[in-house]
């Protein structure tokens, strides 16, 4: 099983990546990317991917020694990352897993913008989590979205 995580928050990453193991019950080849682009890039390098957990709001472009945060973080990156693989054909099963309950200063609520991208991306958009390390919950919500997709074995 071969998973892309494209999140830019590290310990949020590893989270995603430790219940992914609990879940399949198995080692898998987990690839992380810190990016939009970075995102992009891995997908585009590899279409053999099985599950793309991605984030919502991240910055266009990888970190680096000049530019640390990569860029000003983009509210609809996540969006754009979905659109970009409808533009390519590519049907990777992908989940949005965000910190954020709402969007553009509170003016868009996550059911509404998950309700957009199963509308526009349905094909293989397969929902969307909140996530808070504060809460387990959103563990729960993406075990659920798993089961719809996968057999756990």
């Amino acid at each position: 099983m071969k998973i892309l995580i494209v999140e830019d928050q590290i310990e949020k990453a590893k989270e995603l990546e430790n219940l992914c193991i609990q879940y399949f019950r198995r080692s898998l080849d987990v690839t992380h990317s810190q990016s939009l682009r970075g995102g992009l890039r891995e997908i585009v390098k590899s279409h053999d991917f099985n599950l793309i957990l991605l984030d919502m709001s991240m910055p266009n472009f990888d970190p680096s020694p000049d530019d640390p945060l990569g860029g000003t973080p983009e509210s609809f990156a996540g969006k754009e990352f979905l659109a970009q693989l409808k533009l390519r054909n590519i049907n990777v099963p992908v989940i949005i897993v965000t910190q954020y309950h709402t969007f553009e200063e509170g003016l868009i609520e996550l059911n509404s913008i998950n309700s957009l991208l199963l509308e526009e991306f349905g094909s293989f958009y397969l929902g969307a989590v909140y996530y808070s390390s504060a809460d387990k919950e959103w563990e729960s919500k993406l075990t659920g979205i798993l089961n719809e997709q996968f057999d756990a074995e």
